[in-house]
C-alpha cells in the first residue's frame, strides 16, 4: 500500500494595525470608535501602526482540524481561498537585456479569495460597543477594503506544504501587494516581490528638488538663498546643481522662510561658474565618491528606493565584493533625477554582477558574475523530466564589437551621448565578424567607470559573453532534485540536445534565470542561460600567496593556471 501526503497551501496577508486604544491617552479621539487603521483614525497625532493582524486563508476543503499539536491548524484559517497563480523572478544577467527592466522581471502572485458575510471578529477592536449587527452590513472584503485603502505594499505570503507540517517547515514565498480587484463574489489580489518598490514606482535618486533661487545669483557669489524648499530637501553639506553649474557647499540653514547655503565653491567638477536668474531651480546632487559598487546599490535600494534593510543581508554583499570585485570602487555625481532601477542596472552591468529577489529566503541577493564552486550536475537520464527540455537561440544580443565609453566629463552631461565621455575602449572580434558575415555593435555608456582597467575588463567580458548567439534551455525537475537548483545558481547540465563536434554529450555550464512551481510539491520549471562564455572571471589572490587552499575559491598564479600548469577561467587584472 502506498501513502501520499496531502498538499496544503496557505495565503497570509499582514495588515498594519494601530497600537493605541481609542479615547485613551495618547489617543484623545472622541465620538464613534475607529477600526485602528490609518484611514479610520480620528486622532492622527497618536496614530502608531506598529501592531498587525495576520489574515490566513485556505481552500474550503482544507479547513479542518489536525490531531497534531505541532502542526499548522488549517481549521484556524478562513476557508475562502479559491486559486493561487504565480510567475517567477526573471534574472536580467548583468542588465544585458534591453527589452526588460535592468532588474529583470518581478515575481508575481495572483490570488483569488471568496467574499462572504462576516461578523468582524478579530478585525474590529471595539466590536462589543457597536450598535449594529456587522453580519447585516457589507461583506468581509467590502468592509476590509474601505478600512484599508492603503493596502498597496502590504505583505502577502504564500506557504506550500503538507497537512501535518508546521508553518515554519513549509516553503514560504513573500510578496508586496500591488492591487486588489473586487467583484460581487470574490477579490483578486495581485502582488509582486519587494523589488517592485523600485521597478514599478519610477522612484528616482535624487528626487526632483522643489527649491529655486530667491534672487538672481552672480558668477562669484559664495552664498545664496532658496525659496520653496525645506532644509531637509538638501544634505547638511554637499553639492547642488543650478542650470549647468555644479557647486559645493559646507552648510545649509533656515533663514526666515528661505533655505540659506553658505561656504559655496563655484564651478565644481569641470563645470563653469556663471550667473543665474531668480527662480532658477536648485537641484540636490547625490555624490558617491570611491565607494564599493555594492554599497552604492544598497544605498540606492534602501535609502532612495524605500526597500526595508531587512530584505538584504549586507554582510553577504560585502563578502562577495571582497572576494570578487575588490577594486570596483565607483564615483559618480547624480545631478538630476534618474530612476533607481536604471542606476542599479548600470551598476550591475558595469560591476559585472547580478541582483535579484530570491523567494526561497525572502532576500535580495547580489552575486558577481562568477563560477559556482559546488555546481550541481543534472542529466537527462537521472534528473530532467523526460521530454521537458527545449534549447532556444537568442540572437538579438549578439555583438562582435563593444564600445565602452567612460570618464564622464562632468555630471551635467547626457550619459547616453558618446561625446560626454573623455575616454573609450573598443573591443572587436574580427573572427566572429567573418564567421557571422556581419558586424554587430554594442555601446556601453559608463557613468560609474573612470579607469581603463575596469572599462577594458567590462568590454572584454561583455564580448566574451555575447560574441556568439546566446542559448537558453527550459527544463523540468521533480521536487527531489531542486535542493541546490534555483534562480541565480550556476549548474552543469548533461543532455542529449547539447553535444560536441563528435556527437558526445557535453556537461555544459548554465546560469538559471528563472524558476517556478508547475505543480505544488511535484514539478518545477527552470530556464537557464548558456554560461560557457560567462566573461573574463577572476578572484583576488593575496600577494605572494602560493597556497590555493588558503584562498576561499580557486587560486590562480600570474600565468592564469592553478599552480600545476592547468589553465583556469580566472585571471588577475
Amino acid at each position: 500500500m502506498t501513502f501520499t501526503r496531502e498538499p496544503l497551501q496557505i495565503v497570509e496577508i499582514v495588515q498594519p494595525l494601530c497600537s493605541r486604544v481609542f479615547g485613551t491617552s495618547p489617543c484623545l479621539a472622541t465620538g464613534e470608535k475607529c477600526f485602528n487603521t490609518d484611514v479610520t483614525c480620528k486622532y492622527l497625532a497618536a496614530l502608531d501602526l506598529t501592531d498587525e493582524v495576520v489574515m490566513r486563508f485556505v481552500a474550503p476543503a482544507a479547513n479542518r482540524w489536525i490531531n497534531d499539536a505541532l502542526a499548522f491548524q488549517p481549521s484556524s484559517a478562513i476557508p475562502a481561498l479559491m486559486a493561487v497563480d504565480t510567475a517567477p523572478t526573471v534574472l536580467n544577467v548583468g542588465a544585458g537585456n534591453d527589452d526588460i527592466s535592468p532588474l529583470g522581471l518581478r515575481a508575481v502572485a495572483t490570488v483569488a479569495i471568496k467574499d462572504f458575510p462576516y461578523n468582524d471578529v478579530g478585525f474590529d477592536p471595539y466590536l462589543s460597543s457597536r450598535s449594529y449587527d456587522p453580519m447585516e452590513r457589507g461583506s468581509f472584503w467590502t468592509k476590509w477594503l474601505v478600512r484599508n485603502p492603503y493596502h498597496t505594499g502590504y505583505v502577502m505570503r504564500i506557504y506550500d506544504g503538507y497537512f501535518g507540517d508546521a508553518l515554519t517547515d513549509m516553503i514560504k514565498r513573500e510578496y508586496s501587494i500591488e492591487k486588489i480587484d473586487a467583484s460581487r463574489s470574490s477579490v483578486q489580489i495581485t502582488a509582486k516581490d519587494i523589488l517592485r518598490k523600485v521597478t514599478d514606482t519610477q522612484v528616482t535618486c535624487p528626487p526632483l528638488s522643489p527649491g529655486s533661487l530667491s534672487a538672481a545669483l552672480t558668477a562669484v557669489a559664495t552664498t545664496f538663498d532658496v525659496a520653496g524648499a525645506e532644509v531637509a530637501d538638501y544634505a547638511a553639506s554637499g553639492w547642488v546643481r543650478i542650470n549647468s553649474e555644479i557647486m559645493s557647499y559646507t552648510s545649509v540653514s533656515l533663514v526666515g522662510s528661505n533655505v540659506s547655503f553658505s561656504g559655496v565653491t563655484r564651478g565644481r567638477l569641470n563645470t563653469t561658474a556663471s550667473a543665474h536668474n531668480q527662480f532658477d531651480k536648485v537641484q540636490r546632487v547625490v555624490a558617491y565618491e570611491a565607494e564599493p559598487f555594492t554599497d552604492i546599490i544598497y544605498d540606492l535600494l534602501t535609502t532612495w528606493g524605500g526597500i526595508p534593510t531587512g530584505y538584504i543581508t549586507k554582510a553577504d554583499w560585502d563578502a562577495e565584493f571582497a572576494e570578487w570585485r575588490a577594486i570596483y570602487n565607483f564615483t559618480a555625481y547624480l545631478s538630476d533625477p534618474v530612476e533607481v532601477q536604471k542606476l542599479v542596472g548600470e551598476l550591475c552591468q558595469q560591476g559585472l554582477a547580478n541582483v535579484w529577489w530570491d523567494e526561497r529566503v525572502q532576500k535580495i541577493l547580489l552575486r558577481a558574475q562568477r563560477p559556482n564552486y559546488s555546481a550541481a550536475t543534472l542529466t537527462d537520464a537521472a534528473n530532467i523530466v523526460a521530454d521537458s527540455a527545449v534549447i532556444e537561440e537568442n540572437p538579438k544580443d549578439r555583438a562582435s564589437q563593444v564600445y565602452v565609453y567612460y570618464g564622464l566629463r562632468n555630471p551635467t552631461l547626457n550619459v547616453t551621448d558618446k561625446f560626454s565621455f573623455a575616454n573609450g575602449e573598443a573591443i572587436i572580434d574580427v573572427d566572429k565578424e567573418r564567421q557571422y558575415g556581419e558586424s554587430k555593435v554594442k555601446e556601453i555608456f559608463c557613468r560609474w567607470v573612470n579607469t581603463s582597467v575596469i572599462a577594458s575588463t567590462l568590454g572584454n567580458a561583455y564580448l566574451q559573453r555575447f560574441k556568439d548567439v546566446r542559448k537558453s534551455i527550459t527544463f523540468n525537475l521533480d521536487a527531489k532534485d531542486i535542493a541546490s537548483v534555483w534562480t541565480g545558481d550556476v549548474l552543469l547540465i548533461s543532455h542529449f540536445l547539447d553535444v560536441d563536434f563528435y556527437g558526445a554529450t557535453k556537461s555544459g555550464a548554465w546560469l538559471i534565470t528563472s524558476a517556478e512551481t508547475v505543480s505544488q510539491g511535484g514539478v518545477y520549471r527552470f530556464v537557464a542561460e548558456d554560461n560557457e562564455s560567462a566573461g573574463l572571471l577572476w578572484e583576488w589572490v593575496a600577494d605572494g600567496n602560493t597556497d590555493p587552499i588558503a584562498e576561499t575559491g580557486c587560486w590562480v598564479d600570474a600565468d592564469g593556471t592553478d599552480g600545476a600548469g592547468n589553465l583556469m577561467p580566472y585571471r588577475w587584472i
